[in-house]
């Protein structure tokens, strides 16, 4: 006659075993969940389930030609295709002249991807707003740049004027995928595209940031501002 004794404790020990095997399984999942939201690590089905396979979209409306009419309207020269001018490349600047513009979400949008779209960063959508205020998404890959990040990104925050020569960008909030950056690590990203924006200013001689403000979902700058620019292979 079998142990009713030995049969409750095997069948209690079943029992932890299925909770502990629950247990695990929602916790791997839910690892899986924090990974495929952050969108640094590619998680079939589940990144596309929850839509960090591409950043967000702002609704900024992007066309090549508004590029093309930019560049035309203010009488820049651009001597190198359009692909190479990233924010990573080595420009030299030149020509130096007096210009007023005022630029859209659209303008702005447009400019970044036309000149991004093959490098680390790529599908820019800049939002403008009101009192320095815009919001930003991007894809970003690091890789080739030694860092071992890539991901769908966005924050919010204003830029504004520094000094005549110089920009000052603040992010108030920020993301990586669905989940929110620590406060250091936006600030060290801000500082870090602040740093990387105003290389490329300091390179451009003659140049004079008059006005420079958001206002009304416009992009406003008024001084002189190079109309040549040059790619040097390094």
């Amino acid at each position: 006659m079998p142990n009713i004794t030995s049969i409750v404790e095997k069948n209690d020990a079943i029992s932890n075993l299925n909770i502990i095997i629950a247990v695990v399984g929602v916790v791997v999942i839910g690892v899986l969940t924090i990974v495929a939201a952050s969108g640094m690590i590619y998680i079939p089905i589940l990144t596309e389930i929850l839509g960090t396979d591409e950043p967000v979209d702002l609704g900024v409306e992007v066309d090549p030609v508004l590029f093309d009419n930019l560049v035309e309207e203010q009488g820049i020269t651009l001597a190198d295709p359009v692909s190479q001018y990233q924010l990573t490349s080595n420009i030299v600047y030149s020509d130096t002249a007096p210009m007023d513009v005022s630029l859209s979400s659209s303008d702005l949008s447009s400019y970044l991807q036309a000149t991004n779209n093959e490098g680390p960063l790529r599908d820019i959508q800049v939002k403008l707003g009101d009192n320095n205020q815009a919001e930003m998404s991007a894809y970003i890959d690091l890789k080739d740049y030694g860092y071992d990040f890539k991901g769908p990104v966005y924050a919010e925050g204003s830029i504004s004027k520094a000094s005549d020569s110089s920009i000052q960008i603040d992010i108030t909030n920020a993301k990586v995928g669905l989940l929110p950056l620590p406060e250091g690590s936006a600030d060290q990203g801000a500082q870090e595209l602040e740093s990387l924006i105003n290389s490329h200013l300091a390179k451009m001689p003659g140049l004079n940031i008059e006005t420079l403000d958001i206002s009304n979902g416009n992009l406003n700058f008024n001084g002189d501002f190079p109309k040549t620019a040059d790619v040097v292979n390094e």
